[in-house]
């Protein structure tokens, strides 16, 4: 099997990694929480709260093939060292099937029987293998060198201060044919094809390429590239600067902390049954419409605990919360190194 048989299966992994700058959610976690909520996607995020020893995280994805890629994250990391769980991931070179057979037998039933029969997507990287990072791969392939040239591109994902990454931008990238190979790439009707499923856009009715582009250029001009491990993953296909959870030293915490999370295959509604200090949400309000999205708001009203925070992003689609106060700024959003979302909203009780 290969990846476009896969992503023909009814439940297939959409993420390998998670596109929200967790540097974001770490600034707004206080001392005294200790119920996280969390989206779980490619379970990156939450595990990353884990850094903090008195957070218990309660991740959850209706997805079950998301949930079985973040069981086996869990399960690599409570039984591999450090470099070998990069290894596993496809972060690092080597042997990454040998390693999935010696943690095999920790898995659930139900995860190994999915990646005994997917062991493809171990050998192609666990990192690499979602929908969604496979229309980045095609971007960097073969759009991104018609736009500019190699060298080009090499010299502005690795620039060393913001002000000559800027002046590469400006001259050497942001041409009339990068405009209009970014208006074709990253309009709704490609990207549904090749890169989201489409009921993503069921409740977007605006221009696509238009609100990435405004985002994008102010990114490119306040997040430097090369320590950037969003874009720097979009511009080199790897990672040359390491996300939060995987680098050595919150590794380790996170590694001591593991017991701490919980997985589960639900809907967020399935996830109001208790009160939570700290409810990181991805963009979920994006794939339900108006009216749906102001019953929330209440609901999340009645199990926050006081001084709770709410955080989630808003990429096609305006959406808000009306019992909660926001607290979120203008730095946020600048500083936001996943710059693919047009809002970045925080909310406290």
């Amino acid at each position: 099997m290969n990846l476009s048989d896969y992503y023909r299966e009814e439940n297939y992994i959409h993420y390998s990694n998670c596109h929200e700058d967790y540097l974001l959610l770490e600034k707004y976690v206080k001392n005294n929480m200790k119920e996280v909520l969390s989206v779980a996607g490619a379970l990156d995020n939450s595990l990353s709260f884990l850094v903090h020893k008195n957070l218990r995280v309660h991740a959850f994805d209706c997805n079950p093939s998301q949930v079985k890629l973040g069981k086996l994250k869990i399960c690599g990391i409570k039984n591999l060292s450090y470099k070998n769980f990069l290894i596993l991931l496809g972060v690092q070179e080597g042997d990454s099937l040998a390693l999935y057979n010696r943690i095999r037998k920790h898995l659930d039933e139900d995860v190994r029987k999915y990646f005994d029969e997917h062991l493809f997507l171990i050998e192609q990287g666990l990192v690499n293998i979602g929908r969604f990072e496979q229309y980045f791969h095609l971007f960097r392939k073969k759009i991104f060198p018609l736009v500019s040239g190699e060298k080009n591109i090499r010299a502005f994902a690795s620039a060393k201060t913001l002000e000559e990454q800027q002046e590469i931008y400006a001259k050497k990238i942001k041409t009339i044919r990068f405009r209009l190979m970014f208006k074709i790439f990253f309009s709704k009707t490609l990207m549904a094809k090749l890169g989201r499923d489409k009921e993503y856009f069921k409740y977007s009715h605006e221009n696509l390429p238009h609100i990435l582009k405004d985002r994008v250029d102010s990114g490119f001009n306040n997040v430097l590239n090369l320590t950037n491990p969003y874009y720097g993953y979009v511009l080199n296909n790897y990672y040359q600067e390491l996300p939060f959870y995987l680098k050595k030293e919150n590794f380790t915490k996170i590694k001591a902390n593991i017991q701490n999370i919980t997985l589960e295959e639900k809907n967020f509604d399935d996830m109001l049954d208790r009160n939570y200090d700290f409810m990181n949400l991805s963009d979920i309000f994006e794939y339900m419409d108006n009216s749906k999205m102001s019953g929330y708001s209440d609901r999340i009203y009645e199990h926050l605990n006081k001084d709770g925070i709410v955080i989630f992003w808003n990429m096609m689609n305006v959406r808000s919360l009306s019992s909660l106060k926001r607290i979120s700024g203008k730095n946020d959003w600048l500083s936001d190194r996943a710059f693919f979302y047009r809002d970045f909203l925080v909310y406290e009780k």
